[in-house]
């Protein structure tokens, strides 16, 4: 997988967008990446673009993925949205381990939706 981490000054917010295939390990990786960009601009709201991604985890691996953020250094006080091609099954199935896990977490299968969202508009 292959990934950009770009902060948008003007609205706030880091925008990730990915291609490939997301595995555990490549995941891992990003989100390291996110923690420090989210760190460097003090910016707790995330676009996470995966709409050319496909999803290569297990259904424990979607599971654990919350635990496995937090000691990567994810914050619970982060407002992240997950824009997907489409939504199904997985993608549910992750909002719900989020959400239940107390984080600000909702996908999307609309980009601007997702950025009302995080904006809180």
């Amino acid at each position: 997988m292959e990934w950009q981490i770009e902060y948008i000054l003007d609205e706030h917010i880091i925008y990730v967008k990915t291609n490939g295939s997301v595995t555990a390990e490549t995941a891992n990786l990003m989100v390291k990446e996110i923690v420090e960009a989210a760190a460097c601009h003090q910016c707790d709201r995330q676009i996470i673009d995966h709409r050319n991604s496909v999803f290569a985890f297990s259904l424990f691996e979607f599971y654990e993925r919350p635990e496995v953020n937090m000691r990567i250094g994810i914050s619970r006080k982060w407002k992240i949205a997950m824009v997907f091609r489409e939504l199904n099954e997985n993608t549910l199935f992750m909002e719900t381990v989020f959400r239940n896990r107390g984080y600000d977490f909702h996908q999307f299968d609309d980009i601007e939706k997702a950025r009302t969202w995080v904006l809180g508009k």
